[in-house]
């Protein structure tokens, strides 16, 4: 549905109190249609900084901070729950939404405010947490945890060598599962960085259940890069969002879904996060 078609059949559910930050009389944040092809109404921008995290100044220029009221609070949680368990570390956040949503040009989601891009936490070669590199995010091989080349980086700018931080970006992904005001859609990931965290998390014997939801959430899309760089996380729609037009869609193919599909077309590497 276009989206001046869906804001015109949105408005009518609206009655004379709507001056509310969302146009709805609560006063919350309202996703409107899919991540995809979506609008945010009175979206609540995550601040540049605060407990055990970022915005690097590339990202913060660019405006798309601003999220669902659930979606905010659940990053500041996260980030603040591994800074508890593992002091030092800074998590670095990337693209939410813009202000208001609507499409944007370095993503084909990030329209209704419910996803958003964390880079991942890293150490250097002793071990040390470092904080996230402006300007880039560095790929990491799943095989010795070392970075990579970025795919886009500052002209003339080498990226220090840095290791992904298993022990935080776990923590990261359990803090995000467990938190009850959300519900999980998506977390984007390569598949082999996918196996370390599962495999961290069954040898530090984390919660079966938190594993399981791991299982599902942690995945590698199809037809866009492999997510080697950061995680990308979604959530469903807020349940009072539903029935004002938020849509939960799973049009994003997966890797394991294409592998089984003998018919299934070659990627065609599109950025999603």
């Amino acid at each position: 549905m276009p989206r001046r078609a869906l804001l015109a059949a949105l408005l009518p559910l609206c009655s004379t109190g709507c001056v509310a930050r969302g146009f709805f009389t609560d006063g919350t944040s309202v996703s409107l249609g899919r991540a995809d092809r979506g609008l945010l109404r009175g979206g609540r921008p995550l601040p540049l900084a605060g407990e055990g995290w970022e915005v690097p100044p590339t990202w913060a220029d660019r405006g798309m901070h601003w999220g669902t009221d659930e979606l905010v609070e659940a990053i500041e949680r996260a980030a603040a729950a591994v800074e508890e368990q593992h002091p030092g570390g800074l998590l670095g956040v990337g693209d939410l939404s813009r202000r208001g949503g609507g499409n944007v040009t370095l993503h084909r989601s990030h329209e209704n405010g419910r996803d958003a891009d964390l880079i991942f936490y890293a150490v250097d070669e002793t071990g040390a947490p470092v904080g996230p590199f402006d300007g880039a995010m560095p790929r990491y091989r799943a095989a010795d945890l070392r970075s990579r080349p970025p795919y886009e980086a500052p002209p003339g700018v080498a990226v220090p060598a840095r290791w992904f931080d298993v022990a935080r970006n776990w923590a990261l992904v359990e803090a995000l599962l467990t938190d009850p005001t959300i519900d999980v859609e998506y977390l984007f990931i390569s598949e082999k960085l996918r196996e370390r965290l599962l495999d961290y998390a069954a040898t530090t014997h984390a919660h079966p259940e938190v594993i399981r939801r791991a299982q599902l959430a942690l995945r590698q899309p199809h037809g866009f890069p492999p997510h080697d760089d950061h995680l990308h996380l979604r959530i469903r729609c807020p349940s009072g969002d539903r029935a004002l037009g938020c849509v939960d869609e799973g049009r994003v193919r997966l890797r394991s879904e294409v592998a089984r599909d003998p018919l299934a077309p070659k990627p065609k590497h599109r950025r999603v996060g």
